[in-house]
């Protein structure tokens, strides 16, 4: 087995919060984590693992992202190739790199009939994978050749246990050309004195592998949420913590299309049916994360009467309020906004979405 890397860090799991005498409640997920977890399998004391690749509309960039995870030093792996209903020649290069391939590593190829969306894409490709410990990578990024053997490594080290693994990455550009940036700051959890609406919690995503269990357990991720690193890293959180590889084992491409610049480019954007598109979306992804961190608590037996799960229930309350004032009318609209403000205290956030919900300034 490879050895466990020196250079990381580990983010410990959640403290402070009272448990019920059952530990967990029964998920409505897949399975139902009953026994103790077993990261080994067979006599060679190898870990099953799954690299799941997600595509739409990459073709200019799939073929080094399948090359990629076909070229990893830790062998065999399962490998998912799914493309979520591109309507370029992604799906059809990823064919021909599997149909090509010869060596160890299992590969199921799938194309879904209709676009999916990003959440649902990525539940259904991992319901079609097997692994112990899912490896997660995006269509338009490469990883580095020893990426997976690391991150197993650092999964399997008994020392100090984790469910989450995330390493650094360093941006590229369209042609595959290194821009100098390497992020470090790749994972993070809530701070508990701020107020929950302050609450960040996330592991980057593109560059994140995770036990199975954090699906078994706690079930899909809501189809409303598009930013389901924010979901993952709250349940390992949950569990026995996030571990941080400090050093980049993933080249993250920074492009006009990808989900990150769309993101963050919201306010560029000219046209005002756009932005609130976008912005409509974002609050749905918003409610959909305070819906799963309450769920997931209750599933992990935090204390119903605990003041963490009474302040996930407000947060959760407040993202609805957030949600449906896209589609008040006006005053619907003001009393939805007046209740926000008085249960957030938020008044910039409360003044912005007085102008566009009720003044119609998009």
């Amino acid at each position: 087995m490879p050895d466990v890397p020196s250079n990381y860090r580990v983010i410990a799991p959640i403290d402070g919060v009272s448990f019920c005498e059952k530990k967990q409640m029964k998920s409505d997920g897949p399975g139902d984590e009953a026994a103790p977890r077993d990261r080994l399998s067979g006599s060679t004391h190898r870990p099953f693992v799954s690299v799941i690749l997600i595509a739409y509309k990459q073709e200019s960039f799939i073929r080094e992202a399948v090359q990629s995870v076909l070229n990893q030093t830790f062998q065999p792996i399962e490998i998912i190739l799914s493309d979520d209903c591109s309507p370029d020649e992604t799906f059809e290069i990823m064919r021909s790199e599997a149909a090509n391939y010869r060596g160890p590593n299992k590969i199921v190829l799938n194309r879904n009939s209709q676009n999916m969306g990003l959440a649902r894409h990525i539940s259904l490709a991992m319901a079609m994978s097997s692994g112990q410990f899912l490896v997660c990578q995006a269509g338009d990024d490469i990883s580095i050749p020893t990426r997976v053997e690391k991150l197993v490594a650092r999964w399997l080290d008994q020392k100090h246990p984790v469910d989450l693994v995330v390493s650094y990455f360093e941006d590229i550009d369209v042609n595959s050309k290194s821009t100098g940036l390497v992020t470090t700051n790749v994972a993070f959890v809530p701070d508990r004195t701020r107020h929950p609406m302050y609450w960040h919690c996330g592991a980057t995503g593109a560059c994140a592998a995770f036990s199975r269990k954090l699906i078994d357990k706690y079930g899909p991720v809501d189809a409303k949420v598009n930013s389901e690193d924010w979901v993952y890293s709250f349940r390992a959180w949950l569990e026995e913590g996030i571990g941080v590889i400090e050093e980049p084992l993933l080249l993250h491409r920074a492009h006009n299309e990808s989900i990150s610049v769309i993101a963050a480019t919201v306010r560029e954007n000219k046209d005002p049916l756009v932005r609130t598109r976008l912005r409509r979306r974002t609050a749905a992804s918003q409610l959909g994360i305070a819906e799963d961190w309450l769920r997931a608590a209750e599933i992990r037996g935090v204390d119903q009467n605990d003041e963490f799960i009474t302040k996930l229930r407000q947060l959760v309350k407040l993202r609805e309020y957030q949600f449906k004032a896209f589609d008040a009318t006006r005053a619907q609209a003001i009393v939805l906004i007046l209740k926000f403000w008085l249960n957030s205290g938020r008044t910039v956030e409360s003044v912005k979405q007085f102008v566009r919900h009720v003044l119609g300034v998009r």
